[in-house]
């Protein structure tokens, strides 16, 4: 089979086989996220890729300890109301691989502008 030459019936066919990754990423790639994982806690960044439980962030930051602000609940404050000032967030890296994903949850802009001008918690 020439990839150049596909019909429409048989790139139908190869999307069925390997999945349609857009709709499995719901169009959360290329933006900023949190992502809960089972062993490595929880992170904050620009989701790069995603497969199953596995996915890549760049811009990352882990949330050691978090707490939602304006009195929000859970993580998914976090994502939609960013972090009370009392939280402890580690120094961005560049690039970080976690596997064992739970959740991934898409930030709202002010969620996003929290976490990233958060103080480096070592640094404090």
């Amino acid at each position: 089979m020439n990839m150049d030459d596909l019909t429409i019936g048989e790139a139908k066919r190869l999307t069925s086989i390997f999945g349609d990754s857009a709709k499995l990423n719901n169009g959360m790639v290329g933006k900023y996220v949190i992502v809960r994982c089972r062993d490595a806690g929880v992170h904050a960044g620009v989701l790069e890729s995603h497969n199953g439980r596995e996915c890549v962030l760049t811009e990352a930051r882990r949330l050691w300890y978090w707490k939602p602000a304006n009195g929000a609940a859970f993580l998914s404050g976090v994502a939609e109301d960013g972090l009370d000032a009392k939280s402890k967030v580690g120094k961005p890296v560049s690039r970080i691989h976690l596997t064992e994903n739970c959740e991934i949850i898409r930030c709202s802009s002010v969620a996003e502008s929290s976490i990233r001008e958060q103080a480096n918690y070592n640094e404090k």
